[in-house]
């Protein structure tokens, strides 16, 4: 500094002034120019001293051998940065505190040594957590550990960790070094190069081994002489010290050995140091068998410690012991004179071990703050926090220079960022020493003990060695990495005698949130359990609890650790160490804020702590149910499984075609279990081999073959909560360390697994597809209302529904998009027999299309249920799949006897040979060797104790039973079963009751609600009720009797998740108090205790549980309109089950209406029929003849409302079958309308009825068939004389115009033109465009009165009036179809359809052009696209094709469209379906003749003599069948208009071709 400089020495009595303060004297000492150089430094220079005391700060909660390694680190890259550098980046070496990509340590990094290890574990923590408050706990703990510590640090050991209130403390040693060189090194300032050497393998050198060893003997006598029964003192009022409230202790383990040191972590947020070898098996053995206030050595340590003892202090291990005392409170067996080369007291910067001088002085800014960061990546984020590492006064330091500081604005600032800075190194300075004991607290505290079940030993071998180091390092990055996204905390990374454990919580600063449990904490728990296992192959345990605990900073002043301390802590170790562990464990406290999640009991557990056994429980996901239990006791299906798991493992290798397996068996055989342990099996054998599967599943229920696509509800959940390859969240997108870059990175831990692993929403995902897809306009509607139960997708109106095949094949797709980054999928369908036919085309699409989908079905024997499959897919699957070896089937039936007796030996727990040949025949015979038999008669014989190891030393029938016929006394399975129900308590009989009538899969609410109505329950008693039902259901599920499953967790948006996750409300009777249960479902373990307690109910005991259901269902849902379709099925089927037939028949025909506006006629025939059947069940005497299908007395019995029903059910099912081509069809539709006819005609009711226009589509129906020449028993002439008989009485126009439109049809078709005309002028009297067009189409689905103008047309053009026709035909132009929906293109084409050729044929081609385009391609492109579909489709091209080749010959067109020759070379393409043909043709003109009259005229333009020839011959042959169907040659009238079309251009082609 010059001298100039120097005199501007300004003092700052900046402690005692505010910021404001400060910042103004700054600003003026910074607006004089001289001033602005002074400042600019003195701002460094508190800037620098803020980041060192930082540094320092941290430095207190790390090891001082991972400070020294970092600091070493540092200093390296910093001297390669400025050899190497330009100059621009000579300040500092090239690495960013922020940067990703360079870090100096590869994780994982590590350190072999040799050392001595002491333990020190204290007690008394827990009790004194619970009698003090926070201030005197945090000062009783930390005073407690600041004398160990002191000990300790003073003994020259490096604390390596604080494991809750435990520390790791070590002498380390280093071999090859003179002993005298050792000690000078620790009197003298280390240069950088000798850093360099000294820390080449990690660490300063102490002394010799067995000096370590003795120094830390030494060390740990001290510790239990002068800290054994620490006392600990009550807090007063008056501040005095109060009576002794409890002691602390503690007992230590000495050690010694080779060990490890690893750093593992990632390179952006955090690290642990750990360490791991023999002595900390040893120092365990050696703690855990010490008293309170003894230190025991292990064998080894025993060894070195005798070598520097005289003889009379040799001591020895006893007999079958590992370890021998060495000192208790009172003295020492060892000899505690200090030898020559015995470490010296330190002061070092990490707070024991070598002296370490770290020259700050050397170290740029950017240096300091990269060791700062690295620093923060090894102490827990709220003391990060804390020490505000991420601070921007820790940030981009050098932008502070002399330009910035020119002018007074800027001035301003820089004295207002001084002020800042003064005050935080004022705070440094003075609180650095003792803020870490104020800032302890007690908080609620969700923790969370991880163990991965590994072996994290030393070996000989260097490789398996380093594949530990790296397999450690990958299960820190998965752990952290799910952590942070969920806001959680990493406590610690430790490797002990119990193996591999981490610590995490929510709830510390930084880390607490509403609903924190259930949404963020206990997912966590989940995830990780789930991922450390698919990801990483890795089994492991959690325990998680939640409780007050204790947080804050343990340790001494020097060295510390922020830790979590308290019963509940406790509770989660223990937890985590359990046997027979399922996963993840929790406790009741973690349950009860959880209530959004349900759970299974395991047994309560005695923890310290805690007074009474603390209940243990397991949380549950919706998919865990679904797929099922494993049952320890199965056994059987070796080879069958073996099939499966070959299969999967096959597929996964390599990209291949899609397989199925199907597995057939009877009730009992065990084919849900098969499903279960395979899929358990097939996971294990996949991840081993570090494959990537998708497993998800589905298990079918007997109303689904009513609901279209009902498998793919829980499917698509599933799969559409798997997040693609490339999604942001992806762990891989995080950073570069080992288990991302060995083939992982391209991987998402959280789309492995289908059930918690997903935050994003799964409509969400839907619509992603959709918009990928393009899909069909209402798809979403289909899928996310109908399908995944969104009311909020629910399809309003569109321009068209999808068409069916469309639906299938986007659902395929989107199963296919979902999955395909798996390498191989596993779908599992169970139970599917009862799987409704559209979800067998969605299963055939994914099959044909897909690659690597294993598709395992289950199902009862086909002879016994047929599948809803079609036809041709089945006949494809046993031939042409078979032969591929794409398809595989096996059917499993009765177990061998052998194999009975491996399940009752794993039910006895003992020797299959240890049980007695008579005993296995009973269990064998009286179960026939089906597995779900034999194991609940195994089961009971147990319960019951009826079995004993008898004196030949084999287990078999007690004395009484013994001599019996049969030892067993059950004639049936049924009797066995029955005596396990009558044992239950009265209200969870009836609790059974009520579930076997609800179905094979049930509600808790639909329980609670349908129990307090048939019961009467008062409104003050509901609360309790509802717990009581509550509580019989897990009595039931105890029993085996019913399974637990929970509503799906992830639901298909946020909204409606909210609503789906809701506890069910019970009100009290203040209407105050609400208390919620858990939105449980339930299932029937097995299907035979379902239908053996239907069959002990009444049948007026079932109708009136039906109908409560049925009320219940409608009270939750009460808007028809949000309804989906697995709803109104329900609702349809418990309504007919309680013989409501009014309201069941509602319903079905809703249903099928709605169905059939989407294309899913068959659903709609089978709903129908499943609605007749009420009262088609009733069977007629042998005596009498049936009505209609019915028996005489139900006719009798019908009230007016029953008979409207039943016809209205008979017309819409004779409406659906008869839309179908299918000839067989169409007569049963017409058998059906006749039906109707003669149940109106016989039936007593029908004179009740004065509205009757419920008959009139029958009319319409049987006249429609009439026209397809399908068989009908009524003439056409009676049929229409009723209709208009009928329509006319009842006063109607838009019926009466109806019939009068059929009548003047019928005369037009037999050539009555002028009868035909006569019904249309009085069709015109009553047909009012404006008023009667929409009703008409509500009724009749097109305006079949406005369609009579064209059929009216061609009768004037028959008779010759041409100047009449086109009268009418422009009165369909001008004043019809500008008043007609335009969306309705179907009654577009038909009005307009005759129109078109009654121009054309008088020379206004151009004008019939116009109209075709206006009125039907264009609105049929805009609303339909081109894949869209209408009976008069197959017109289109060649009407189009027809008109512009007129155009063109006429000269009007100068072009032609090249691509129609084409067209008509193709006979394919002229062909048409002949109802199609005659239906059409009905209208003036059949699509066939059109085609022929373009191949006529076609020929008449080409040159080619070739071309010329093949279109006469296309031409003749579609002629000659569009004839067919028109001149009467089957014995049908002539269609005269279409015969008079298509007779000339046939005649002329016959010409043409001679």
């Amino acid at each position: 500094m010059s001298s100039k400089e120097s005199q501007f020495n300004y003092e700052f009595p900046l402690e005692n002034q505010n910021d404001d303060e400060v910042a103004d004297m700054m600003e003026q000492i910074i607006l004089s120019e001289k001033g602005s150089v002074v400042m600019e430094k003195t701002m460094n220079d508190i800037e620098r001293s803020c980041m060192v005391e930082t540094t320092q700060s941290l430095g207190r909660h790390v090891p001082a051998c991972v400070m020294a390694q970092l600091t070493c680190e540092t200093l390296r890259l910093a001297e390669t940065a400025e050899s190497t550098c330009s100059s621009k980046a000579k300040s500092g070496f090239p690495i960013s505190s922020h940067s990703k990509a360079s870090i100096p340590m590869e994780m994982p990094h590590a350190t072999q040594y040799e050392a001595a290890l002491l333990f020190v574990d204290m007690s008394g923590f827990t009790k004194i957590s619970q009698k003090l408050d926070v201030e005197s706990l945090s000062k009783a703990i930390n005073s407690y550990f600041q004398a160990i510590v002191d000990e300790i640090t003073s003994h020259g050991s490096d604390i390596l960790k604080f494991a809750g209130d435990a520390i790791f403390a070590e002498w380390r040693s280093s071999k090859n070094k003179p002993l005298q060189e050792k000690k000078q090194a620790r009197h003298k300032m280390m240069t950088l190069q000798k850093l360099k050497t000294k820390f080449a393998k990690g660490l300063l050198p102490i002394t010799e081994l067995d000096d370590c060893v003795h120094t830390a003997a030494i060390c740990g006598a001290s510790i239990v002489k002068k800290c054994a029964d620490y006392p600990v003192y009550a807090k007063t009022i008056s501040g005095v010290q109060g009576n002794i409230i409890a002691t602390l202790n503690m007992h230590c383990g000495l050690g010694v050995g080779e060990m490890v040191g690893v750093h593992v972590g990632n390179n952006y947020s955090r690290r642990e140091y750990l360490v791991f070898g023999d002595p900390i098996d040893q120092v365990a053995e050696a703690c855990d068998s010490a008293k309170l206030g003894e230190i025991r050595a292990s064998e080894s340590a025993l060894k070195r410690l005798n070598r520097s003892q005289p003889f009379k202090y040799q001591m020895k291990c006893d007999k079958g012991k590992k370890s021998v005392v060495i000192a208790s409170g009172k003295r020492a067996f060892f000899c505690c004179k200090k030898c020559k080369a015995s470490p010296q007291k330190s002061t070092s910067l990490g707070g024991g071990g070598e002296k370490i001088d770290i020259s700050f002085d050397k170290m740029d800014t950017t240096s300091i703050k990269f060791l700062q960061k690295l620093l923060s990546f090894y102490v827990h984020p709220v003391v990060a926090a804390d020490e505000d590492v991420e601070s921007p006064l820790n940030q981009n330091l050098r932008h502070s220079n002399k330009e910035s500081m020119r002018g007074s604005r800027r001035g301003s600032q820089i004295s207002r960022r001084a002020s800042q800075i003064s005050r935080r190194s004022s705070t440094i300075s003075t609180d650095a020493k003792e803020r870490y004991r104020s800032e302890a607290e007690l908080r609620s505290v969700f923790t969370i003990f991880i163990m991965p079940k590994i072996e994290a030993r030393l070996t000989n071998d260097p490789v398996k060695n380093q594949k530990t180091f790296q397999l450690l390092n990958d299960i820190m990055n998965v752990v952290t990495s799910i952590l942070h996204n969920y806001k959680g905390h990493l406590r610690q990374y430790i490797v002990d005698d119990k193996g591999v454990v981490l610590i995490a919580t929510f709830g510390l600063r930084g880390s607490t949130f509403p609903n924190m449990v259930s949404e963020r904490a206990l997912p966590t728990c989940r995830l990780i359990n789930a991922t450390l296992e698919s990801e990483l192959g890795v089994d492991n345990q959690i325990g998680a609890t939640l409780g007050k605990v204790y947080c804050g900073i343990v340790g001494g002043v020097e060295r510390h650790e922020f830790a979590v301390l308290g019963p509940s802590v406790n509770l989660s170790a223990r937890l985590m160490a359990q046997k027979n562990h399922p996963g993840v464990l929790v406790d009741n406290e973690v349950r009860l804020k959880a209530k959004k999640l349900n759970f299974i009991k395991f047994p309560s557990v005695k923890a310290k702590g805690y007074v009474d056994l603390v209940p243990v429980f397991k949380p549950l996901t919706a998919k865990e149910t679904r797929w099922g239990k494993v049952n320890a006791k199965y056994v059987g299906r070796k080879k069958e499984m073996e099939t499966v798991c070959s299969l999967a493992v096959e597929m996964s290798r390599a990209e291949c075609k899609s397989n199925m397996f199907f597995l057939w068996g009877e009730s009992g055989a065990g084919k849900s279990s098969f499903v279960v342990h395979t899929i358990v099996r097939v996971r294990k054998e996949l991840f081993l081999k570090k494959k990537r599967p998708i497993i998800t599943r589905n298990v079918c229920c007997e109303c689904d073959t009513l609901v279209p696509f009902s498998v793919f509800r829980s499917i698509f959940r599933d799969v559409l909560s798997e997040k693609p390859i490339d999604d942001e969240a992806s762990f891989a997108s995080r950073g570069t360390n080992s288990l991302f870059g060995k083939g992982w990175d391209n991987k998402s831990f959280s789309s492995m697994s289908t059930n918690d692993c997903e935050t994003t929403s799964v409509i969400s995902r839907l619509h992603e597809i959709c918009e990928e897809l393009n899909a069909p306009e209402g798809f979403l509607g289909i899928v996310g209302h109908h399908l995944l139960g969104n009311s909020n997708l629910k399809m309003a109106s569109v321009k068209k529904a999808p068409e069916l095949d469309d639906i299938v094949a986007f659902m395929a797709e989107v199963f296919i998009r979902s999955t395909r980054h798996a390498e191989v999928i596993i779908l599992a369908l169970d139970d599917v027999q009862w799987m409704d036919n559209l979800s067998w085309k969605v299963v055939r699409n994914i099959f044909e299309r897909s690659t690597n989908v294993l598709i395992v079905c289950c199902s009862r024997l086909i002879e016994d249920i047929p599948l809803t499959m079609d036809k041709d897919f089945w006949e494809m699957l046993n031939g042409k799949y078979r032969d591929s070896n794409l398809y595989y089937e096996t059917y499993i039936g009765a177990l061998e006897k052998s194999e009975v007796r491996e399940m009752a030996a794993l039910t006895l727990k003992c020797k299959p040979e240890d049980i007695s040949d008579k005993y296995i025949n009973d269990v064998y015979m009286h179960s026939g060797g089906m597995p779900y038999f034999a194991s609940e008669i195994l089961e009971s014989c147990l319960r019951k104790n009826l079995c004993k190891r008898n004196a030949d030393n084999k287990i078999g029938w007690r004395q009484h039973r013994r001599n019996s016929q049969e030892g067993l006394h059950y004639t049936n399975l049924n009797e066995l079963l029955l005596l396990r129900i009558d044992n239950l308590d009265d209200l969870t009989r009836k609790a059974l009751h009520f579930a076997s009538v609800l179905g094979a899969s049930f509600e808790l609410q639909e329980i609670v609600e349908i129990s307090g109505h048939i019961l009467c329950i008062p409104e003050e008693e509901k609360e309790q009720h509802s717990l009581a039902i509550k509580t019989s259901l897990e009595a039931a599920v105890e029993e085996g009797i019913l399974d637990v499953t929970v509503q799906d967790e992830s639901d298909v948006d946020e909204e409606h998740s909210k609503i789906s996750m809701m506890m069910i409300k019970v009100d009290c009777s203040d209407g105050q108090i609400h208390k919620y249960l858990p939105r449980r479902k339930y299932s029937f373990y097995h299907s035979t205790w379902r239908r053996l307690i239907l069959s002990m109910l009444l049948d007026s005991w079932k109708r009136d549980i039906h109908k409560h259901a049925a009320m219940a269902i409608e009270a939750r849902s009460p808007d028809p309109e949000t309804r989906d379709y697995r709803t109104k099925v329900k609702l349809f089927q418990h309504w007919k089950d309680s013989e409501d037939t009014l309201k069941a028949a509602d319903f079905a025909l809703d249903i099928g209406q709605s169905f059939k506006m989407l294309g899913l006629n068959l659903h709609s025939i089978k709903i129908y029929d499943d609605a007749l059947e009420m009262w088609r069940k009733h069977k007629p005497s042998k005596s009498e003849d049936t009505i209609g299908g019915f028996a005489p007395d139900v006719l009798d019995s019908l009230d007016e409302g029953n008979l409207v029903y039943l016809i209205k059910l008979l017309t819409m099912f004779g409406q659906a079958v008869g839309s179908t081509s299918k000839r067989i069809d169409q007569n049963r539709s017409a058998r059906t309308f006749e039906d109707a006819l003669n149940i109106l005609r016989f039936s007593p009711a029908s004179a009740q009825i004065k509205d009757r226009a419920f008959i009139f589509p029958i009319y319409s129906g049987m006249f429609f068939l009439l026209k397809y020449k399908v068989d009908v028993s009524y003439s056409e002439e009676d049929l229409i004389k009723n209709f208009v008989q009928e329509t006319k009485m009842h006063g109607d126009p838009v019926h009466y115009g109806r019939a009068l439109a059929m009548q003047g049809e019928t005369y037009h078709r037999n050539g009555h033109f002028d009868n035909a005309i006569k019904s249309h002028i009085e069709l015109k009297q009553v047909y009012d465009v404006d008023k009667h067009h929409s009703l008409v189409v509500a009724s009749y689905a097109s305006d079949r009165l406005g369609q009579n103008f064209g059929c009216t047309a061609n009768c004037y053009m028959r008779l010759n009036q041409t100047g009449k026709a086109m009268e009418v035909v422009y009165t369909i132009i001008n004043k019809l179809m500008p008043k007609m929906d335009p969306k309705n293109v179907h009654n577009s084409i038909a009005t307009i359809y005759p129109a078109i050729w009654i121009l054309k044929d008088n020379g206004k081609s151009d004008e019939a052009r116009a109209i075709f385009v206006k009125y039907v391609l264009e609105p049929f492109r805009e609303f339909y696209g081109e894949d869209g579909a209408t009976p008069f489709k197959p017109s289109f091209r060649g009407l189009e094709a027809l008109l512009d080749i007129v155009l063109y010959m006429e000269g009007v067109e100068s072009d032609l469209n090249g691509s129609y020759s084409e067209w008509a070379l193709d006979l394919h393409n002229l062909d048409v379906p002949m109802g199609l043909e005659i239906a059409i043709g009905t209208f003036g003109r059949s699509p066939m003749s059109i085609n022929a009259e373009v191949c006529l005229r076609l020929s008449k333009l080409s040159d080619d003599p070739e071309i010329k020839a093949r279109l006469l011959e296309n031409g003749i042959i579609v002629a000659e069948r569009a004839l067919s169907g028109c001149d009467g040659s089957d014995g049908s009238s002539r269609l005269l208009t279409t015969y008079c079309q298509i007779k000339p251009v046939y005649d002329e082609l016959k010409k043409l071709s001679e």
